[in-house]
């Protein structure tokens, strides 16, 4: 190239290279060519963006044997109610088991299930609690509707509800907690309401309104009512034990900070008080005058226990949520002998209270997605 030539090439308009910075790819606007993928900000699953209407929805699919029943919607009880019907018995000759926790256990799936979120008779603000009462009805504690609702037990038809506002002497009850029933036929109910104030309210079967005391407790947890009628609060953080009479009067009360870290649960064949204890992974067995008789621990089966049940056998029936549901079952001799391991096949998100039907062993078990689940138990 000659001298002039290269004077006109430097001279001549120039040209330059269109510079992209990609200092910040994630938040880079997207491209109007079609054919280039764009990227946008990514939306966090909690953020302001998630969609309200989530719970509206139906959190796991049904098992493969089950289908969506029709619901006519000029019932005022199946208004807001999605029903689950079994299409056609399938029993399956092998059983599917599942390796979890260190420990093989069978697989089980629910046979029905009831509720949805939201505030009509049959859906739940906050399922906390539940108890199966011997005239064939589940009692679920609606804590922020503040009610009990009451349902039939084998078909999950709404029969009725009581609490704040709908029973007279009662217009006071706000977040009840925990639920049992008193044996013997009368299926009176024992509630425990938490906040703003603890304390207890008996009610009948029909929810009418017969006493409340126990405005002394400080974190009432969990409760049982024996067949002598005695009503039994274990209280978390404070670790004390309670022992009631039906009436209200106060026949013991025990420390246990030296025995418990974190209660959960407690229940009692009539001369032995169970309680489950969620930090030290084990169950521990007191006698009625608050003595340490012993304690059931065994790893890989008992591991974060929240809910604990006797069956009509004296069989001891514990629950967890430590990676989804599992349940094991020991024999009524000192519970020396396990009996069963099971699992659930879908993966709950929280287990939060459970009710068993002792002569049939069913469970019925409130989950922290509004629902409740009920679960036969093969033994």
């Amino acid at each position: 190239m000659n001298i002039s030539s290269l004077q006109n090439f430097l001279s001549g308009p120039t040209r330059k290279r269109h510079v992209v910075d990609n200092a910040d790819k994630e938040n880079q606007p997207g491209l109007t060519d079609c054919r280039i993928p764009s990227k946008h900000p990514r939306i966090a699953l909690g953020s302001a963006f998630y969609d309200a209407n989530i719970y509206n929805s139906i959190p796991y699919s049904p098992p493969e044997e089950f289908v969506v029943k029709t619901v006519d919607i000029s019932s005022p009880s199946d208004a807001n109610r999605i029903h689950l019907t079994p299409a056609h018995e399938r029993r399956n000759s092998r059983s599917e088991t599942r390796y979890k926790n260190g420990s093989f256990r069978q697989v089980l799936k629910w046979i029905r299930s009831l509720g949805q979120y939201g505030d009509g008779n049959n859906a739940f603000r906050e399922p906390n609690s539940l108890a199966w009462l011997e005239s064939g009805k589940i009692a679920v504690v609606d804590t922020n509707a503040h009610c009990i609702k009451v349902f039939h037990s084998e078909t999950g038809q709404f029969e009725y509800s009581f609490g704040r506002g709908r029973t007279l002497g009662c217009q006071n009850l706000l977040y009840p907690y925990r639920i049992a029933v008193v044996p013997g036929g009368s299926d009176q109910l024992v509630v425990i309401q938490r906040h703003p104030r603890p304390q207890i309210h008996v009610f009948s079967a029909q929810g009418e309104f017969i006493r409340r005391f126990g405005q002394h407790l400080e974190k009432p947890r969990a409760l049982t009512v024996d067949q002598s009628h005695r009503i039994i609060v274990i209280e978390s953080q404070v670790q004390k034990l309670h022992i009631f009479s039906l009436d209200g009067k106060v026949l013991s009360l025990f420390h246990l900070n030296a025995q418990l870290q974190f209660p959960t649960s407690i229940c009692s064949n009539n001369y032995e008080i169970f309680i489950s204890d969620n930090h030290l992974h084990t169950v521990k067995v007191f006698s009625y005058s608050g003595q340490l008789i012993r304690e059931i621990k065994e790893s890989n089966y008992i591991t974060y226990p929240t809910n604990i049940k006797l069956n009509s056998k004296g069989q001891l029936i514990t629950i967890d949520n430590h990676q989804g549901l599992n349940i094991t079952v020991y024999d009524e001799y000192d519970q020396k002998k396990r009996l069963g391991a099971y699992t659930a096949r879908i993966c709950h998100s929280q287990i939060l209270d459970v009710a068993i039907e002792p002569n049939q062993n069913v469970l019925h078990l409130a989950s922290k997605d509004y629902r409740v689940y009920t679960y036969q138990l093969p033994l």
